[in-house]
Parts: structure tokens; C-alpha cells; sequence
């Protein structure tokens, strides 16, 4: 209980008078329910109640058995009670001890003594609360994190303290080539070429040397992040991924024909340097707009959840490079993953470094956000997003908003331009 929120006590006793006496001293300081039997108590108690004052002579069930049974049900069996009774105290102190009962009052009751057992009763029971509210926040978190491990696309394992390995994932032990139960529970140095490298920090981007099960060593990228778990301690998580794969494909830039001046001047009114979004359910306003810029001479990069082969049969466009969005290794078309959106960026980057005047067509940023989290999405085109800031070249991204939260939307657009579509429309029908 925290804050001004009162305990709530439930008080059991068959005479009226007694419950009419304690309503007057305690409604000031606490909730109170009232039950006049055994019966009712035990349907009154459940997890809102803080305490029990149970009186143990009632005409149906005695409060010896109404504390038993109430201490035999894990819902109740935490909720203190405090057993009264007009019996002399040798004879039920050791059945009220029987009975489960936190503490035993003798009749006549010294209302200064029932507050001070009461309170600290009370204490000690929201000690406990928070104790247990603790623990599961702390299970839920722990649950979260392992299911974070098991279906993210990057290679992870989980070190304790002592950097033993207490989780890992499919991804990791692809990239490693070990049986799970192979590496689980041992030290990461029994798989690293020089572990003095890694320590027990926030780190990121550096090299380590893994020591794949054929003895084969691999360069790994490898970042860093500690954990605090109350339960087991500072643990870290450590993503690793195969160097040779992080970088991202090489795209020679070509164009579908040259300039037509007058519609340069007019495609120029759309900046470069900016990142613009078309936000609508119509797929197809984004490619006739990435069309249109490159059938008039931009340099153009199509990265695609649309099978190429369907973009150039429906846009004419044979020579402008395009990348699909794809889990099909088969493709002749260069494919990215989803699992390998570290690629895109240095992808865009290393074609915007070759051009003048180049556009960068983004659609199927949904398929993405399927297959990794929503922070991970932002965080990409952020980093595109710079690097168009800094070039002569423009980015367009087509995306449906109604596949978005709200506010994960405004995140995700704060830093673009709607296109201009009128100025497409009005170039399109000029030609």
C-alpha cells in the first residue's frame, strides 16, 4: 500500500455491538468491510483485503476453522488475521497457532493494543506486497528480455557476472556453428580467441575474434550493453555479428536516359538534401513518382518489397538498380533480408557517395518493422536520413500510416517533407 491509500481490514464477529465499536474507532484510519459469520468472511476475503480481525466463538463456523481454511488458499493465505476470542488465552493460544493465525487477541479488547497489532501487522504485510510486486516485475522483465533474445535477428548471448553464458539464440548459434547445449552454461572464453578484449561494460562497434566449433576464428562485430537483474545481479547482453556480412551491397548507378531540361527545372523545385514521405494506402502513387524521376535522368535506387521483375515490366525501368526486400535467396536481383537492415544505410551511402542528384526509393518499411523492433526502423533512417542531409541526393519513403500506432507515426516522420505530388502529377501529364 502506498501513497494516502487506506488498508483495508475485514472484521468478522457475530454481535453487532462489537462490530459497531470497531467501525468507531478505525473508520477514521481504514477501509473496513464487516462480515457477521464465517460463511460471509470467508466470501468476503480475497487479495483487497489487508487484514482480518476474526472473532473465533460464531454460531456456523468457529474462527479457528474460518483461519484455517483461509491459510490453506493461496489467494488468502498471506492476508494476516488476528484472532479474538472472550476463551481465556491458555486454552486457544496454541489453537490459534494451529490455526495459521498471525496473532491472538483475549476479550475484553484494549483498543490502544488492537491499533498497535494492527499496524504492525499491516506493516509487515506491505513490506511483503512490495516484495512480491518487485519480484514479478522483475520475473516479467526477465521473461520479456529472454523472448527479446529468442526472436531477434541478431546473434545474442546472455553473460552473468562471471561472463558464463546463460542464454542465447538460434541467430548465435547459426553464426557460430555450436549445438546450444554446447556453449550454454560454459565461460565466453572457452569460444574467444583473447577474451582481456571484453569487458564488462556498455560498449559498442568493436572487433572480437570467436572461435567457431570446427577451431575456425571469425571477426566479429560486437556490442555490449549490462544488465541489472536484483535477482542474479549484473548480467550483460552482447550482440555479435559477422563482419564480412555488415557491409552492404555495391550498386553501380545508372540511368534510364538522359535530362529532359525543362522537366530538370521543374523535378528541381523538389530539394535535395531532404528525406520526403508519401503517406497513403495507394502503393502505387510512390513508384509513379520514382518513376517519373528517373525516366526524366536521376540517378535512382529502388529498395523494394515488390519483386523487381513486376517493378520493371510496370515502370519500363530496366536499368535503374533494384533491391528487394526478401527472405528468397534465389533472387538474380541483389536481396536484403530483413534481418539485415544494418546493410540498408551502408547500401544508400556508398551509392549517394557516386552521384549527383540521385534519388533513393524506400517501400516496404512494414515488412521490416515485422521482423525487427519499431526502434531499430527509427534508428535506420535516422542514419539514412543523415547522410541525405549531407549529400545532393533525395530520399523518398512510401509508407501506410494505418499500419502504425499513432505516436510511433509522428516518431517516425518528424524529420520529413510530404512530396509534392502535384508537381508529379503535373510533369506526368506534360509528357
Amino acid at each position: 500500500m502506498t501513497g494516502n491509500v487506506q488498508s483495508t481490514i475485514l472484521i468478522v464477529d457475530d454481535d453487532e455491538s462489537n462490530l459497531d465499536l470497531m467501525e468507531s474507532y478505525m473508520e477514521d484510519e481504514y477501509s473496513l468491510v464487516f462480515a457477521s459469520n464465517g460463511t460471509e468472511a470467508l466470501e468476503k476475503a480475497n487479495e483487497s483485503i489487508d487484514l482480518i480481525l476474526l472473532d473465533v466463538l460464531m454460531p456456523d463456523i468457529s474462527g479457528f476453522e474460518v483461519c484455517s481454511k483461509l491459510k490453506s488458499n493461496p489467494d488468502t493465505k498471506y492476508i494476516p488475521v488476528i484472532l479474538v476470542t472472550a476463551l481465556s488465552k491458555r486454552e486457544n493460544l496454541q489453537k490459534s497457532i494451529d490455526s495459521g493465525a498471525d496473532d491472538f487477541l483475549a476479550k475484553p479488547v484494549d483498543m490502544l493494543e488492537i491499533q498497535i497489532r494492527v499496524k504492525s501487522l499491516l506493516r509487515i504485510k506491505h513490506q511483503r506486497d512490495t516484495i512480491i510486486r518487485d519480484k514479478n516485475k522483475a520475473q516479467k522483465y526477465r521473461d520479456h528480455l529472454d523472448k527479446l533474445i529468442k526472436t531477434s535477428p541478431i546473434a545474442i548471448l546472455y553473460l552473468d557476472g562471471n561472463r558464463n553464458i546463460l542464454n542465447t539464440n538460434k541467430s548465435a548459434i547459426r553464426l557460430l556453428d555450436y549445438d546450444e547445449e554446447e556453449i550454454l552454461g560454459k565461460n565466453i572464453s572457452a569460444i574467444l580467441n583473447d577474451d582481456s578484449i571484453l569487458r564488462m561494460e556498455d560498449k559498442n562497434d568493436f572487433t572480437l575474434e570467436f572461435l567457431q566449433k570446427s577451431g575456425k576464428s571469425v571477426s566479429m562485430n560486437v556490442s555490449t550493453s549490462l544488465v541489472e537483474d536484483e535477482e542474479s545481479g549484473t548480467g550483460m547482453i552482447v550482440t555479435i555479428q559477422d563482419l564480412k556480412k555488415l557491409k552492404g551491397l555495391f550498386i553501380t548507378p545508372l540511368t534510364e536516359k538522359e535530362y529532359d531540361e525543362d522537366v530538370r527545372l521543374e523535378l528541381n523545385s523538389i530539394e535535395n538534401g531532404y528525406s520526403y514521405i508519401v503517406d497513403n494506402e495507394d502503393f502505387k502513387t510512390g513508384y509513379d513518382a520514382f518513376s517519373c524521376f528517373v525516366k526524366s535522368g536521376y540517378h535512382g535506387l529502388c529498395i523494394s518489397r515488390m519483386n523487381p521483375d513486376h517493378i520493371r515490366k510496370s515502370y519500363d525501368l530496366y536499368k535503374t538498380p533494384l533491391i528487394w526486400l526478401t527472405k528468397n535467396q534465389n533472387s538474380t536481383d541483389p536481396v536484403i533480408e530483413p534481418s539485415e537492415i544494418f546493410k540498408i544505410h551502408p547500401t544508400i551511402t556508398n551509392f549517394i557517395e557516386k552521384v549527383e542528384n540521385g534519388l533513393i526509393f524506400i517501400d516496404g518499411l512494414e515488412y521490416l518493422i515485422l521482423e525487427n523492433d519499431f526502434r531499430s526502423i527509427i534508428k535506420l533512417i535516422e542514419q539514412i536520413n543523415d547522410s541525405i542531409m549531407a549529400s545532393s541526393s533525395k530520399l523518398i519513403i512510401q509508407i501506410d500510416p494505418h499500419t502504425m500506432e499513432q505516436k510511433e507515426y509522428h516518431l517516425f516522420k518528424r524529420w520529413m517533407r510530404k512530396l509534392p505530388l502535384d508537381t508529379i502529377e503535373n510533369i506526368q501529364l506534360s509528357q
